[in-house]
């Protein structure tokens, strides 16, 4: 798992964004011609080789998917050629989106918990993550020590789930985050361990941590601070952008995996300088703050205020949200709190729920929230 969170796919993602920003098929124009499909694809099926060496898994998904791809059936209608390109583009994508996904799965089960026990870093994992826990619970494999236990694996990510489900049944191994890189590593000893081995400008984290450990102040805090709470921001952009139908995207942030990943490896080195002293806090903040969330980049004043929108809040709390299940087709709210002597019915459509809890709509989002419960799925 630390492995597979690490990989670089720094060059296949430029060659996907190449295709996804410049090739002609996905001009703004009336006509797409079959020949711009046939050329991306063509293009597409030549970038999996880029990850047969760093992502044999990956590679083999990769040809599974795109084989499906290839197998659509036109249906007729002038959208087809368009929707089949995006489509090959979306499997292209799998490696990458499974990558970000492993990565926030740890984060939220690792960081801050190099001392807690396994029960302790599950519980953890099941209070954000409910669904992933249920699927990687290691209490599903009692009672299979000498027998084959039967786990549907359909993709590399369910995968990483099975390996994390495995590491969650063992007590000999544990998973830390490093305190300067923020990389993944296993400690050698039972002892506390704060920094790994990694050697970055020639010094390892490990001799980095002493002096990092002195110089950290409420300054370097506040900053850190920052940078998680922005780092959440633009995941959950992410996410809702990901499961959002397309004809809604348009209300929305677009963030895309590629974009949240480009992001997410340029803020990771930057934190990697900053740590290391080579930047200041001022010039961290200016360099991951590539959306211009923060008003200032002063960080004792500084405080990134949250995106209020219930929308978010339901996204963080299941991986797996669906629009389509989770809001009722219809909504009716009669208002009682105005001073009126004939209140009326409001009627909304799922449709209508949906846009107004992603521009985070107080009083509707307050209305539908107090009647959710006796609402089934």
């Amino acid at each position: 798992m630390v492995a597979a969170a690490e990989m670089d796919y720094t060059a296949y993602r430029r060659e996907f964004q190449r295709l996804y920003e410049g090739h002609p098929l996905f001009e703004a124009k009336l006509d797409v011609s079959v020949s711009e499909l046939e050329d991306l694809t063509a293009e597409a099926l030549m970038l999996p080789s880029m990850l047969q060496e760093i992502d044999p898994l990956g590679f083999f998904e990769l040809g599974n998917l795109l084989e499906q791809v290839l197998r659509m059936q036109d249906d007729g209608s002038a959208s087809f050629l368009l929707h089949a390109g995006r489509r090959l583009l979306q499997a292209l994508e799998v490696p990458i989106y499974t990558q970000i996904r492993l990565r926030n799965i740890m984060e939220m089960t690792f960081d801050g918990m190099e001392r807690a026990t396994q029960q302790e870093r599950f519980e953890k994992l099941r209070g954000v993550y409910p669904k992933i826990a249920e699927f990687c619970d290691p209490a599903r494999l009692d009672g299979y020590k000498n027998a084959i236990l039967p786990l549907p694996v359909d993709n590399v990510y369910q995968l990483r789930l099975v390996e994390l489900m495995l590491y969650f049944h063992q007590e000999k191994q544990r998973i830390a985050q490093c305190d300067c890189c923020w990389n993944y590593f296993i400690p050698k000893t039972k002892a506390r361990a704060l920094y790994c081995d990694r050697i970055f400008d020639g010094q390892s984290c490990k001799k980095r941590g002493a002096n990092l450990k002195r110089r950290k102040g409420p300054e370097q805090d506040d900053a850190l601070k920052l940078f998680k709470q922005l780092r959440d921001r633009m995941y959950a952009r992410m996410l809702r952008y990901q499961d959002a139908p397309e004809n809604q995207r348009d209300r929305l942030i677009p963030m895309t995996p590629m974009q949240y990943d480009e992001w997410e490896t340029n803020a990771r080195q930057a934190r990697r300088e900053y740590m290391a002293g080579k930047i200041r806090a001022e010039e961290f903040l200016r360099r991951i703050d590539t959306t211009h969330e923060l008003t200032s980049y002063n960080t004792v004043k500084q405080e990134l205020l949250p995106e209020e929108s219930f929308w978010q809040k339901r996204v963080a709390a299941d991986l797996d949200f669906d629009p389509e299940r989770k809001y009722p087709a219809s909504f009716m709210v009669l208002d009682l709190g105005k001073p009126t002597d004939n209140p009326q019915w409001q009627y909304f459509t799922r449709e209508a729920l949906i846009q107004k809890d992603q521009e985070g709509h107080q009083s509707l989002r307050d209305q539908y929230k107090k009647n959710q419960e006796p609402v089934s799925d």
